[in-house]
């Protein structure tokens, strides 16, 4: 098999500056929004705004600056991210726009960076990371800039970098070794391996503590172990599995391990990142006092299962066809089966599944040792890399009593498993031969097309009315978003009430107290907007009707003032 063609360092160069500038230019529209959503909560909280509680990100929950905030979220780094955003850009929406562009960008090259090292390709590494930063669901995670998931991504992929690089240099030592037969390992040598083996582990503690979907961290380091001790030629590798298979029948299956891996040696690699692990858990179970979080809601197990085929069926449309945005969606929990529930997504997910499965057995057959050694090796941990990474964390999204009630589908969550799937396009588009150029052509043709759709989906994002309009226009059977929009219209009416323009917000205010009976807020806005177009005896009812729902002494004390300026006697509230 010849080796693909690969661009030259200049035209590469140029060819890379030009994607992250049009990249830049794509996402150039978020810079003028608004902060949205969280950014509120993050950007107004004390020990975000302050310094000295850098240790408190450490030792509490996300929520514990807010009274009777969940205790379901342990992310220190992530509010570390929060801080730095802070000490450069202030309240800025600008400047937090801009570093969120930035750090998209910046996992985009660390994917790019990821597939050339597996592939020596520099056209599919630049491909896979130009789609990447493109693909219109990541306009959630960039456009609000307090999503966690590329700060995790990027700990992920900086992590398996780095461990490409500590086995790397245990690849030159036991090469070494085998030619000298008693030479050992020089010191320069071995400190390099020591700095890359912690580089990868802390980048894989710092997305830990970023976001809790980078547990899967450990299972892609063993799988990359058992591809490496399969196909590469690392110490327990071709030689020394050939001398394990000689001596099964001596040793034993339980010290020889699966397909002549050493146990001893598999443990011994993992080991560094298993006690991250536990030492991650101790810390979680100390912030929330539970290594696993709490339940926000309590669904039956049956009603979760059931719900499984179509919530993985959202996020293959999302990864495949992002024609409409993903941010929000209406719930699909399937309490009993059903044919359009249950069956129809699962006959989906199956042949997706075995679509998967025949590309991935298509790329591996090409990867075959004897065609072309080196790269069949960086093929076949493409291969398997990519799958874990497009799979893995979307199975972590399927525990629906962890997520939001009512409000668990977002397209967000689909970040890190696109890195998988263009790590996949990259490792197909490498093997392809002939059909190189036509699919260069249709990956650019590709890029320009999540181009216009990520600009046009963006606009979402501009301000928290766009944003719950747009997702109650995605999600209307969705009850979160609706009374998250209703929310946004009472503020835009106080805003207006303020301004002494009442005679407009009384029509919003009426609309979303007639929408939502209960909600307080509405009723209070509307009696103090009827005091000042003087309609009194409107202004009594809906202040009435606060201080019965919410049990304020704040409104009861207002509509009490009212009752008397008024003439009427003072009253209690209903209970």
């Amino acid at each position: 098999m010849q080796r693909p063609q690969v661009l030259s360092s200049r035209i590469f160069f140029l060819a890379a500056l030009g994607c992250i500038v049009f990249i830049g230019a794509v996402y150039s529209r978020s810079l003028d929004f608004q902060f949205v959503l969280d950014d509120h909560r993050f950007t107004a909280d004390p020990r975000i705004q302050d310094a000295g509680h850098i240790w408190d990100y450490f030792a509490n929950y996300v929520w514990a600056q807010f009274t009777g905030g969940p205790p379901s979220f342990y992310r220190p780094v992530f509010l570390l991210w929060m801080r730095i955003n802070f000490v450069l850009s202030a309240l800025s929406p600008w400047g937090w726009h801009l570093l969120s562009i930035a750090k998209h960008v910046l996992v985009a090259t660390l994917l790019g960076a990821l597939a050339w090292k597996l592939l020596r390709d520099s056209t599919a590494a630049l491909a896979a990371a130009t789609l990447f930063a493109l693909h219109p669901a990541q306009t959630e995670s960039v456009s609000w800039v307090t999503v966690p998931d590329p700060l995790m991504s990027a700990g992920v992929l900086g992590g398996l970098l780095c461990y490409l690089k500590y086995r790397e240099g245990d690849v030159s030592a036991g090469e070494q070794t085998s030619r000298r037969k008693v030479r050992r390992k020089s010191e320069a040598t071995r400190l390099r391996s020591i700095f890359w083996l912690a580089g990868s582990v802390a980048a894989y503690f710092a997305a830990l503590l970023a976001k809790e979907t980078a547990i899967i961290f450990p299972l892609l380091i063993f799988a990359l172990e058992i591809v490496a001790f399969e196909s590469l030629n690392l110490p327990g590798g071709r030689a020394q599995r050939e001398r394990a298979s000689a001596s099964v029948s001596k040793i034993g299956f339980s010290k020889i391990g699966f397909l002549g891996i050493s146990v001893s040696g598999l443990f011994r690699q993992l080991a560094p990142f298993l006690a991250v692990t536990v030492l991650y858990l101790l810390m979680r179970f100390n912030a929330l006092g539970s290594a696993l979080g709490t339940a926000t809601q309590h669904l039956p197990w049956r009603t979760v299962v059931l719900s499984w085929p179509v919530t993985l069926w959202f996020y293959v449309k999302a990864l495949l066809w992002p024609v409409r945005s993903y941010s929000f969606a209406d719930p699909t929990f399937a309490e009993t089966f059903s044919v359009r529930g249950v069956l129809l997504p699962l006959l989906g997910l199956v042949g997706a599944a075995i679509l998967l499965a025949g590309l991935l057995f298509w790329g591996w057959r090409r990867a075959r040792p004897d065609l072309d050694g080196q790269r069949a090796r960086g093929l076949q941990i493409a291969l398997v890399l990519g799958t874990l990474l497009l799979i893995l964390p979307l199975l972590l999204v399927l525990n629906l009593n962890a997520l939001n009630p009512g409000d668990f589908l977002h397209g967000r969550y689909t970040y890190l498993p696109l890195a998988g799937l263009m790590l996949l396009l990259a490792a197909f588009y490498s093997t392809a031969g002939k059909l190189r150029l036509p699919l260069l052509c249709a990956a650019a043709a590709l890029a320009i097309t999540f181009a216009g759709l990520t600009w046009a989906q963006q606009k979402q994002w501009k301000d928290d009315a766009a944003v719950f309009a747009m997702a109650h226009a995605l999600a209307p059977r969705n009850a979160v978003v609706a009374q998250h929009l209703a929310d946004t219209h009472v503020d835009a009416a106080m805003k207006l009430g303020d301004e002494g323009r009442c005679g407009e917000a009384v029509p919003m205010l009426a609309q979303v107290t007639s929408d939502y009976p209960q909600d307080w807020y509405a009723w209070a806005g509307l009696g103090v907007c009827y005091v000042q177009l003087n309609d009194l005896a409107k202004a009594e009812q809906s202040l009435h009707r606060a201080a019965d729902i919410s049990h304020d002494p704040r409104v009861n004390a207002q509509w009490q003032e009212l009752r008397a300026h008024m003439g009427l006697p003072s009253s209690v509230p209903a209970n």
